[in-house]
């Protein structure tokens, strides 16, 4: 194994971290919250997630695609982020009780938007991680 660079071997154990990293702050934010609110005056529904619960999960995760990216792993963070966010998000939705049965639509739209985020945040991380070895 000593021909194998250090960067290939380290792959794996990066792959898990993200993963792992990625589960448990989408649980944190997300997966305990499984009800609506209901306005006693219009009726309208709203939720089941709260503003901040988004902005602090999509913080966490920025932080964690950048720092990857940051230290060359641009392409393992978007990709393993964007999947493990999708499956959260799949296995979340689809076995709500009272999901109304649009949980497809809502994991298309969250490996859309997470592959554009994590993607462009990545970027940023891997341009500035570069410009900092360069030094």
């Amino acid at each position: 194994m000593t021909d194998v660079p250090q960067f290939r071997r380290s792959a794996p154990l990066w792959a898990v971290a993200l993963a792992g990293v990625t589960v448990l702050a989408y649980w944190a934010f997300l997966g305990w919250d499984q009800h609506k609110d209901t306005d006693p005056l219009t009726g309208s529904q709203t939720g089941p997630y709260q503003a901040w619960q988004v902005v602090g999960l999509g913080l966490v995760l920025a932080v964690l695609v950048f720092e990857a990216a940051r230290r060359g792993r641009p392409w393992l963070a978007v990709l393993v982020v964007s999947v493990v966010l999708t499956v959260s998000f799949t296995v979340d939705a689809a076995t709500d009780a009272d999901g109304d049965g649009l949980w497809p639509i809502g994991a298309a739209l969250v490996a859309v938007g997470s592959l554009f985020g994590t993607g462009l945040v990545a970027g940023i991380g891997a341009a500035l991680g570069r410009r900092h070895r360069a030094r």
